[in-house]
């Protein structure tokens, strides 16, 4: 128990002694806290945690400091998204140090080819790091790091590994520099850029590369998109090392029996996993997601959830948007020029097509189903989330825009009409600050809903 919220027929005099109360009833509280009286010993405990970060039954980013009288709480009330009587001061990243032992690349769904540090392994904020993305070549060259460098590392938010760079003074003479490959690690095809000015380079063997395959497969189980409960990295791997599956078009016509062949479905007396009923059942609940959902599911380059909705709302099936030249695609707001030629670029080629055939002879939605008319109550409206929000997932807040009639943007501008805040909220935040956008919180949303 970490705060007091809503409550009836008790009232405290103030939050310290909310947790006294709470504690003695046999509710969880934290002990770690404590009821400062002047800016030094506010200090002094700040600095405690930081050096002893680490110690703490749970990893900590920071220390949290509240006025401590309940009534000067109420005096002063909330923002749109915070109490204005509490304040969080952040501890910067962990930064720690460790040798480079290599650099790798990663070959991902759309081809693209991504390098990577693999480094000994150093705990950093709370974890073991091995590996930390580099990106692309010209990131390698401006972080100045070679292979056998000492790098120092942190976790960015406290969470994803990042290379800062190399400590010059620890270095032999024996590092070298990185090259990026000419072929596919995996495949063996010669990589490139796919156009003009392009940073990146990619695999082109689409269709036979096993790192894209395998990719590809684990994306369509994820959340962003099908959302299937088993198809994780694990199952992409069985799946394709077994040859139950030539490609993404066989996955909705598996049975127990196709299965029954991999080490990963069964058990060590030969019988089905349980893994088996749950994969079979949850590919049937993913063929009844909205069509966008399923546009994503091709990996289509560029195109992600809120280009699918917009394709989705336009056209409401796949094949019209097959059919559809690049300039109809482009003139969709939400699409334009880049995705709208990376679209027919897709639909091009002979493969795809028979991905979308087997997968709507299979059932999965390729035209939009027909749904009950919600209140268009957000109509015209044009709004752009940052942060995490309570009552929504990411998707599912894009969803329910779309739904009452508004619009979900992945970018702030003066168009914009609403920035939904959440908790943690990112540099769209500022971003609206500096428009002059209105910033409302999730209850205002809700309000807004409502009508």
């Amino acid at each position: 128990m970490h705060g007091v919220g809503a409550r009836t027929g008790i009232e405290f005099e103030s939050q310290s002694k909310a947790y006294q109360l709470l504690a003695e009833l046999g509710l969880p509280t934290s002990d770690r806290f404590k009821v400062c009286s002047t800016r030094a010993e506010v200090k002094k405990f700040i600095e405690f945690y930081e050096e002893h970060r680490h110690d703490v039954e749970h990893e900590i980013d920071g220390v949290v400091i509240k006025l401590d009288s309940i009534s000067e709480q109420e005096r002063l009330g909330f923002t749109s998204r915070a109490p204005k009587w509490a304040i969080a001061f952040k501890y910067p990243p962990e930064e720690v140090t460790t040798k480079l032992l290599d650099i790798k690349v990663s070959i991902g769904r759309t081809g693209r080819v991504t390098p990577f540090a693999f480094m000994e392994p150093v705990k950093v904020a709370g974890s073991t790091v091995t590996n930390a993305t580099l990106h692309n070549a010209e990131e390698i060259v401006r972080k100045g790091v070679l292979i056998g460098d000492v790098v120092v590392i942190r976790k960015a938010g406290d969470v994803i590994p990042e290379v800062l760079g190399p400590v010059i003074e620890r270095r032999t003479g024996n590092e070298k520099a990185f090259v990026m490959p000419t072929k596919c690690p995996e495949c063996g095809s010669t990589l490139r850029a796919m156009s003009e000015g392009d940073v990146d380079i990619r695999c082109p063997n689409t269709q036979k590369c096993p790192a894209q395959l395998r990719e590809r497969i684990y994306y369509i189980g994820s959340r962003a998109a099908l959302d299937i409960d088993v198809l994780g990295y694990e199952a992409a791997v069985a799946l394709l090392e077994a040859k139950i599956i030539v490609d993404e078009s066989d996955l909705f016509d598996l049975t127990p029996e196709k299965l029954s062949t991999s080490e990963f479905f069964t058990k060590k007396d030969g019988t089905a996993g349980a893994n088996v009923a749950k994969l079979i059942k949850a590919l049937e609940e993913a063929k009844t997601r909205p069509l966008w959902r399923t546009i994503v599911a091709l990996s289509i380059r560029h195109v992600g959830p809120t280009a699918a909705q917009a394709l989705s709302n336009h056209f409401a099936s796949i094949e019209k948007i097959a059919q559809a030249t690049a300039q109809e695609l482009a003139d969709i707001d939400g699409v334009g020029a880049t995705i709208a030629q990376s679209i027919v670029e897709w639909f091009d080629l002979d493969w795809h097509r028979q991905i979308i055939k087997k997968w709507a002879n299979a059932g999965v939605t390729v035209v939009a189903q027909e749904i009950t008319q919600l209140p268009q109550t957000l109509a015209g409206l044009t709004f752009v989330v940052t942060g995490g929000l309570e009552s929504f997932t990411r998707d599912g807040i894009s969803e329910t825009i779309a739904a009452h009639g508004g619009k979900a943007s992945s970018s702030v501008s003066k168009k914009t009409d609403y920035v939904l805040a959440g908790s943690d909220p990112g540099s769209k935040l500022a971003k609206a600050v500096e428009l002059g956008v209105p910033v409302i919180d999730e209850a205002s949303f809700k309000q807004l809903l409502q009508g």
